[in-house]
């Protein structure tokens, strides 16, 4: 759980980053960029000791799925939504956790794993605030829904992918999972956009960040975490960064926010922490 913990807190700063750090910036690029930096971080590991690599197109198709085809929505959704509300909206995530896990491994939630994650969603339901113009609010919403869908099943798939490969290193081999993530995501840039990006000092900054901390270290942190906890405890943890997102979005980030909602939320989290602690 502490891995899971300390990476959302991580993660919390990339919704502003991504808002103000990169923005104007075109979102394939982006997407395909901090895959890249990962994938040059990741690769450097396994050369080191490559006597712990083991080729898996698995691993490839997973980090296609959780960190490729998932940034190509979530930051396109950057364009048409505040990043407290994409934060808001990834409550959905628990919930194609535990699809993932029913029809990908044929497991069922107990019974304080679902009331939890109604809980979770109904709290973080209660975090969202203001309107926007109604079109962008839609679009961005199914675009952070294609996103979850992407990240929950491959959190899942790597869970599944561990419990048959308890033999194989997961720091040494992580870098395929990039390599499926950073072919996925070239193809979408290459072939889909138009602009050409001219990057100041603070964006390399913040692409290096979502890069070496956010996806690298991230993603590795948070798989490695996933392998450790119950489906259910990994389903509620796909949202605990909601709140510390959306504070850091106001203290860090200066958007504003409804305490009187927020609040609320909040006590519904700590209900379902102690339904599954």
């Amino acid at each position: 759980m502490a891995y899971l913990i300390a990476i959302s807190i991580l993660w919390s700063f990339s919704f502003g980053i991504i808002k103000y750090g990169l923005a104007g910036i075109d979102s394939s690029f982006i997407s395909f960029t901090r895959n890249l930096i990962a994938l040059t971080f990741f690769s450097s590991v396994t050369i080191y000791n490559i006597k712990k690599f083991s080729f898996d197109l698995k691993l490839i198709g997973i980090g296609a799925l959780q960190f490729g085809l998932m940034y190509i929505f979530y930051i396109e959704s950057y364009q048409y939504l505040p990043a407290y509300l994409i934060a808001t909206f990834t409550i959905t995530t628990p919930i194609y956790v535990a699809l993932a896990s029913k029809y990908l491994n044929d497991k069922s939630f107990n019974r304080n794993g679902i009331y939890a994650i109604l809980l979770v969603v109904i709290g973080s339901y209660l975090m969202r605030f203001n309107s926007l113009n109604l079109e962008d609010y839609m679009l961005g919403f199914v675009l952070i829904q294609c996103a979850n869908i992407f990240f929950a099943t491959g959190q899942i798939l790597f869970k599944k992918w561990n419990d048959k490969n308890k033999d194989k290193d997961i720091v040494h081999n992580f870098s395929q999972l990039f390599f499926g993530a950073t072919l996925i995501t070239s193809i979408f840039y290459f072939l889909g956009s138009s602009k050409s990006a001219i990057l100041t000092q603070s964006n390399l900054f913040a692409l290096l960040f979502l890069g070496i901390l956010s996806s690298g270290i991230g993603f590795l942190m948070w798989n490695i975490g996933a392998t450790k906890v119950s489906t259910e405890k990994l389903a509620i943890m796909n949202n605990a960064i909601i709140p510390i997102a959306i504070f850091n979005s106001y203290f860090i980030f200066g958007e504003a926010i409804n305490f009187i909602l927020f609040l609320p939320g909040l006590i519904f989290f700590y209900l379902a922490f102690k339904l599954i602690s």
